[in-house]
């Protein structure tokens, strides 16, 4: 029932490349019941399915979708298994030049010139009946949110915040992971997950993290260099969640790696607060998937976006570019430093 109302038998997170224009771009339409139907010779892999047969083989243009980066790229099994891989078009959200220029024909999911304004109204247009089945959606994912009744009063009734409701910390899996490839050990990195409670506190905190990339920099290999990355945002959004969370008017809730999720971006209502974007945690992309959901909805949005040209300064330009975007971040939120 749920693969057939909502339209995801593609995946539950359809949702994503719908808004990036990818169905538009490819000639997809949809039947009377809102299904997405691919154009002949076309076959779009199920973005969560772990097991597949080989049904593909069967089509010319073959599209696999990785919503988690390079790291998924280079952990994902069932990619690694495929068939006839010179028909594959990969489309990523996380953006890492350094690694993708590689891959053949891997292209961003959301390009950088994608204009949001024009383009949305544009794929409800042609997908009418997707929209409005994602509109009840919406509703059962507000029944769902009622559960988490703290958080779903605070949002709902309360005044505006600004917010934030998202993965703010790597699970312990992950952080095994980064441990293994990046050769560290817990103690280099524990003082991220700290409280910030003042501004002396962030600019600390600041100061390590660029020692830290300078040390891990210079004694990786090319290959690590998607966990190395990865490993920097997480700690860089832990950093400024541990800060902002101790302000009054900031609502910051982390997910925990999808174990406690709050899902405020697909639920009714909510529109008198001030969504935070901290970028994506997998790359540097310019547009990526939750800014595109908050774009859905006319939410108002302040962004937090780093370019990866950070992990290649040297120590004193990276401290210097991150206090100046970090100042330039909290100015826009109204924070005194």
């Amino acid at each position: 029932m749920r693969k057939y109302f909502f339209s995801e038998e593609y995946g539950r997170n359809i949702i994503w490349p719908m808004l990036s224009g990818f169905f538009l771009k490819i000639g997809a339409k949809e039947n009377i019941f809102g299904q997405i139907i691919m154009p002949k010779g076309h076959y779009l892999f199920n973005l969560d399915e772990r097991k597949i047969n080989d049904d593909y083989l069967n089509y010319k243009n073959l599209h696999y979708i990785l919503l988690d980066g390079a790291t998924e790229y280079l952990s994902d099994k069932r990619l690694q298994n495929l068939k006839n891989k010179e028909n594959f078009n990969i489309y990523y959200v996380g953006k890492l030049d350094f690694f993708w220029k590689d891959i053949k024909n891997a292209k961003p999911l959301f390009s950088d010139n994608l204009d949001l304004n024009n383009l949305i109204p544009l794929i409800k247009k042609n997908f009418p009946i997707f929209f409005k089945k994602y509109f009840l959606k919406k509703i059962a994912t507000t029944l769902v949110n009622i559960k988490r009744i703290k958080l779903f009063n605070n949002h709902l009734f309360g005044n505006t915040k600004y917010v934030y409701y998202g993965y703010i910390r790597p699970t312990n899996d992950h952080l095994r992971i980064y441990e293994r490839h990046l050769n560290l050990k817990n103690n280099q990195y524990k003082i991220f997950f700290e409280k910030c409670e003042n501004y002396d506190d962030l600019k600390k905190k600041i100061s390590y993290f660029c020692f830290l990339k300078k040390k891990i920099s210079e004694e990786i290999n090319d290959k690590d260099y998607p966990y190395f990355s990865e490993f920097m945002l997480f700690m860089i959004r832990n950093i400024l969640c541990n800060f902002l969370k101790e302000k009054s008017n900031f609502l910051i809730h982390d997910g925990s790696g999808g174990k406690a999720n709050f899902n405020a971006y697909e639920m009714l209502f909510g529109n008198q607060h001030i969504y935070l974007d901290f970028g994506s945690k997998v790359g540097y992309d310019t547009i990526y998937p939750r800014q595109a959901l908050i774009k859905l909805f006319n939410k108002e949005i302040v962004r937090f976006n780093l370019s990866e040209n950070l992990l290649s300064m040297s120590l004193e330009s990276s401290s210097l570019y991150l206090q100046k975007k970090i100042d330039e971040f909290l100015n826009d939120l109204n924070i005194k430093t």
